[in-house]
């Protein structure tokens, strides 16, 4: 079982297919028989490359000032503080433990400023 290989030329039609979908169906190169599975392939667009980053979380002034507080106190949580901060706060311990890795890279930048 051996797949064809994509030229450049019909890779640079796709894109341009996806880009431009006034001059043609997004579909137009897949549908001329230039490899299996490329319909699939080129129907995802940018739509799906929009839901690979997750969305930015806006913490609120006292979210903020519980987090830095417990910043102050320890750089590392670990699991069980990091679940019960999450709880307390109402946020998810995947943003909390975002935020805990971003402030020590900030303190990080900070320090290395100062030198």
């Amino acid at each position: 079982m051996t797949k064809a290989p994509f030229s450049v030329e019909w890779l640079s039609q796709s894109s341009q297919a996806l880009k431009s979908p006034t001059e043609g169906s997004p579909h137009r190169a897949a549908s001329a028989g230039h490899g299996p599975g490329s319909s699939s392939g080129s129907s995802l667009g940018g739509s799906a490359r929009s839901q690979e980053r997750p969305l930015r979380t806006a913490f609120s002034a006292e979210q903020i000032s519980t987090l830095e507080s417990s910043f102050q106190r320890q750089q590392y949580l670990g699991a069980a503080e990091r679940r019960q901060l999450a709880g307390r706060m109402r946020l998810s311990e995947v943003q909390i433990k975002t935020w805990f890795q971003n402030r020590r890279m900030k303190l990080k930048r900070q320090l290395q400023e100062l030198r």
